[in-house]
């Protein structure tokens, strides 16, 4: 396994280092790296006239492993504004996750000056509360997806209730050898969303989004992206986080997901 990005290629096999791995299984890789990988070939499919992601559903069907993965693609929808992908990780003949991108035409030349809009202003900026508040992921979780990110809580806390708002910031090529896009970015990072706005402490719980979903209304501008997130958890077990994405200049996008939370003592039976 590299040490120099998330995935690496050999020819349309996806390879993971063990920087894609996830927190919960030392065998099964993290939601920000499968979100990113299917979120890149999504990219890669043309379409018709200048588009953007609008829309992207990501949904793990089972647990993704640490090991080479074969990507497909397929158009469920073409047109000159609308256009719909699918794209899929396999490991041999079984599908372990899929992701569903809409994307809109662009161009279209709207002046909205002239009308209110919601507000939706900036997180403090990167830096402003000085050290990491109680944020330590490569302190406390094993070597994986957030050992390559860098956090940067700017206010909350974990057990002090959501919501929380953190500047993240991946240090590493997404993909060996590319530069990583705006959309991969977003992607891979919008899914701290349920970590993020937890509230729960790490060492006493598993919380496990199986899916994601984001809504673009524009690509991000800056490495770093704002996460202003919130959780809501049932004592069944059944939780929502959802979160505000923030670029250094303003908002693009809005991320929602579920979530499967237990204690840890039950979801690692002695």
């Amino acid at each position: 396994m590299g040490d120099d990005a998330v995935f690496y290629l050999e020819g349309d096999i996806v390879v993971p280092t063990i920087y894609a791995q996830g927190p919960w299984d030392h065998g099964a890789q993290h939601g920000g790296a499968v979100a990113g990988i299917l979120a890149r070939a999504v990219e890669q499919v043309p379409t018709p006239v200048p588009m953007r992601v609008a829309r992207l559903t990501l949904d793990m069907l089972r647990r993704v492993p640490v090991k080479p993965l074969g990507v497909t693609t397929e158009v469920l929808r073409t047109g000159k504004r609308i256009h719909t992908v699918q794209a899929w990780l396999h490991d041999g003949d079984h599908r372990v996750a899929t992701a569903v991108a809409m994307s809109v035409r662009t161009g279209a030349d709207i002046d909205v000056a002239g009308y209110r809009q919601a507000e939706a202003p900036l997180p403090p900026p990167p830096g402003s509360a000085g050290p990491p508040r109680e944020l330590a992921p490569r302190a406390v979780m094993p070597e994986g997806f957030p050992h390559v990110v860098e956090f940067d809580r700017v206010e909350g806390g974990t057990a002090g209730g959501t919501p929380s708002k953190t500047w993240v910031r991946l240090e590493v090529p997404f993909v060996r050898g590319e530069e990583t896009s705006p959309l991969v970015r977003l992607m891979a990072l919008s899914d701290f969303t349920s970590g993020l706005g937890s509230f729960l402490p790490y060492d006493r719980y598993v919380s496990i989004n199986p899916d994601l979903t984001i809504h673009v209304l524009r690509y991000p501008n800056s490495d770093r992206i704002g996460i202003d997130a919130e959780t809501w958890i049932d004592p069944d077990g059944m939780g929502q986080s959802r979160a505000r994405l923030y670029d250094e200049t303003g908002l693009c996008a809005l991320c929602s997901a579920s979530l499967f939370v237990e204690s840890r003592s039950r979801y690692y039976p002695a």
